[in-house]
């Protein structure tokens, strides 16, 4: 019996590969940054870039990112970047490019412009990973929030080590 793909098989597909992706570069990002040590990150959504201060609150790392969008942990839902009207419009404009998964992959979920249900965090990281995946991106921080606040999902697009 010769078994057919189906368009399941392939989002599985695409999603194992996005997360073996993701897991590397992650730990490149580790290897080579430490960004999980640092004592403090800072986010200029003016200009997109997020800053690394180590524990004697020194700038140690900077890199420019894309947001890619937000989980919210007591509602247990993901929003897009570029669906939110809480991003600046210049962050919303660059993810813009995420929409093109919902073409690429056929799941309509990639094109919800409202807040959607995911059954947990694992699942944003793998909406992560696939972002992350299509964007070219180096990894992706998930940058800490308050209890009461949404988790945001940054593509890392370029870091730079600043020497001291």
């Amino acid at each position: 019996m010769v078994r057919r793909n189906t368009p399941d098989d392939k989002f599985e597909a695409l999603l194992e590969t996005a997360m073996a992706a993701l897991k590397k570069k992650q730990e490149n990002l580790s290897q080579d940054y430490s960004l999980s040590d640092m004592g403090r990150w800072w986010l200029d959504q003016e200009t997109a870039t997020i800053q690394f201060f180590d524990e004697h609150d020194r700038l140690t790392v900077e890199a420019q990112v894309i947001n890619i969008g937000s989980f919210a942990p007591k509602r247990l839902s993901w929003m897009w970047a570029w669906g939110n009207p809480t991003v600046p419009a210049k962050l919303r404009q660059k993810a813009l490019p995420l929409k093109e998964l919902q073409a690429i992959t056929g799941i309509d979920l990639f094109a919800f412009d409202q807040a959607f249900t995911l059954e947990n965090e694992a699942m944003a990281w793998e909406l992560a990973a696939i972002a992350v995946q299509h964007l070219n991106a180096r990894g992706c921080y998930r940058a800490p929030s308050p209890p009461d606040g949404p988790t945001i999902f940054l593509a890392i697009t370029n870091l730079t080590r600043v020497l001291h």
